[in-house]
């Protein structure tokens, strides 16, 4: 039997089959009881009767004979070369695929999503930083800072690793040895990693996603599709800086229509106080008076956090189904645990990969960091860019926005 990441990429490449008619494959197929790699194995008697839709209406440019006339050798080297690179190719019925996505985009969700690096992120507790590629030095030093303070309680900074806000949003969570999510607006024969990123240890850390073909090739439309996916992975978005709805030419604005796409889904939407950034971004002032929450310190930021579960739909509560056993809440963290994790240090700040490595914890580096958040005996060192952690002697107060 075929595998089921092959079977998806082989569905995507049907002809004639876009988002909705796919999601009307997966949905039929799961009420007859039947895998993606059945499918590939039905007559065409069979087809008709299982997807009577196909060819009609909404779905008329989808035709079921394609599905038997695929060039299985041609796609098989395509879909090799991907796994070459070590990229997974994530379908709608694969237990991996993020459940918040699916129930907020429906039979918009992308059919397959192209994933690199560290899969249990696509179910992680994450928040997206979002903004403008060109802005001020100030807005750049405060996205980063957000960022920071996101990772140091455990969340996934999420972020389309664009230039500006997206790839300081991206930098700031590696600086606190925390995880990020880089969702692209482009195929994954496009991507370059860029030197800032490559200066931290990003590939425990990371996850690369793109739901477009691997040769499709930047583009505004692009983009904006890439938003809302930006927007479904994402438990809250925060806005930083985002120009009018439309500029003077008509041209829509990729943040402001990220921010319109929170609220259409009720993601909580926080809006970087206008009155901090100059010249004052439109954008942010009009998305707070569509009910976006202004934001103006780091207290702020995390008293909404703090009561996040009783404001996010159920739908979102997701955690990794993947890869590792399930560990301890923070929270129920045995005195073993603890012990284990103080008896490394003798002295010499170590890093987060370092502690998890010496303690023999099977933990990930997001969680360990937000463990070590919480213990009173733990201080964090600044080496250039990353942060190192050492036993200490009293507690230290951060802020936010200093």
């Amino acid at each position: 039997m075929r595998d089921k990441e092959y079977s998806a990429f082989m569905l995507l490449n049907a002809p004639g089959f876009g988002a909705k008619s796919i999601y009307y494959i997966y949905d039929n197929l799961k009420k007859l009881g039947l895998s993606i790699n059945e499918l590939f194995e039905q007559g065409s008697a069979q087809l008709s009767s299982y997807f009577p839709e196909i060819g009609k209406g909404k779905f008329s440019r989808a035709d079921l004979s394609s599905l038997q006339s695929l060039d299985s050798n041609s796609l098989y080297s395509s879909y090799q070369k991907l796994k070459d690179e070590d990229v997974h190719i994530i379908g709608l019925d694969d237990e991996r695929y993020p459940k918040s996505v699916i129930e907020r985009l429906g039979e918009n969700a992308p059919p397959v999503l192209f994933c690199k690096g560290y899969l249990p992120l696509l179910n992680a507790d994450s928040i997206s930083i979002v903004g403008s590629r060109d802005v001020s030095d100030f807005a750049i030093m405060l996205t980063k800072r957000i960022a920071n303070r996101l990772a140091d309680g455990g969340y996934n900074v999420t972020s389309g690793f664009a230039k500006g806000v997206d790839t300081s949003a991206h930098i700031g969570a590696l600086e606190s040895n925390g995880t990020t999510t880089m969702v692209l607006s482009y195929g994954f024969n496009h991507l370059s990693i860029k030197k800032d990123i490559k200066e931290f240890n990003w590939e425990r850390n990371t996850l690369f996603i793109s739901q477009f073909m691997p040769y499709e090739k930047f583009s505004g439309q692009n983009a904006m599709i890439r938003n809302k996916l930006v927007c479904a992975l994402s438990k809250a978005i925060i806005v930083i800086s985002s120009g009018p709805e439309r500029d003077s030419s008509g041209k829509m604005s990729g943040t402001f229509d990220a921010g319109l796409t929170a609220l259409k889904y009720k993601i909580p939407l926080f809006v970087l106080n206008p009155s901090l950034l100059n010249p004052t971004p439109k954008g942010n002032i009009d998305l707070i008076n569509m009910g976006g929450i202004s934001l103006s310190n780091g207290n702020e930021l995390v008293d909404y956090l703090s009561k996040l579960n009783n404001v996010i739909p159920e739908v979102s509560k997701v955690t990794p189904q993947i890869v590792e056993e399930p560990q301890p809440a923070y929270k129920t963290a045995t005195d073993d645990i603890k012990d284990k994790v103080l008896n490394v240090f003798n002295g010499k700040p170590l890093s987060v990969n370092e502690i998890i490595e010496q303690a023999h914890l099977n933990w990930t580096v997001q969680k360990l960091t937000a463990y070590l958040k919480k213990l009173d005996e733990i201080e964090v060192v600044k080496k250039g860019r990353s942060n190192f952690y050492k036993r200490k002697s009293s507690q230290t107060q951060t802020r936010l926005f200093a």
